[in-house]
């Protein structure tokens, strides 16, 4: 299993270089399920790199703005496990933590402008899991992951 890690500032400044790095991971998860091709398999095969890059962005934007909310920004964890059937990606953070539960799905018939992060990565991620750290050395963990194929 081959790993990138990657520490920033749970920084909405930082929201770029995170999406860059996980655009990268989605190129090597594609080049894996492919290992014998010479070319890298199409980007819109499925739309795995915008969903994942969607994902992502959402969840960053989420620690950045709602876990370091009223504190010092803390540092932001990313792990992305490279398997030959797709990314599995950690988040860990050490800000205030959150019951995926009480998040309900939006109402998307009035179209509304926010709280649709979590709907949109559980839209596009295959699975996602979420466990609150214990204060103060164990960190919050959001666990995403999408196979290549689905």
């Amino acid at each position: 299993m081959d790993m990138i890690k990657l520490s920033v500032p749970g920084t909405l400044l930082f929201r770029d270089v995170v999406l860059r790095v996980t655009a990268s991971a989605c190129r090597l998860a594609r080049a894996m399920a492919h290992p014998n091709q010479e070319q890298e398999p199409s980007r819109e095969d499925h739309g795995f790199d915008d969903k994942v890059v969607s994902a992502v962005g959402e969840a960053f934007n989420n620690v950045a703005i709602h876990a370091y909310r009223g504190s010092a920004a803390g540092t932001v964890q990313l792990e992305f496990e490279m398997h030959t059937d797709g990314v599995t990606i950690r988040l860990l953070d050490h800000g205030f933590a959150f019951d995926p539960a009480e998040v309900h799905a939006p109402d998307l018939s009035t179209l509304p402008e926010s709280r649709m992060g979590l709907y949109i990565v559980r839209s596009c991620m295959d699975e996602v899991g979420y466990q609150p750290g214990a204060a103060p050395s164990a960190p919050n963990v959001l666990t995403l992951t999408k196979r290549y194929l689905s």
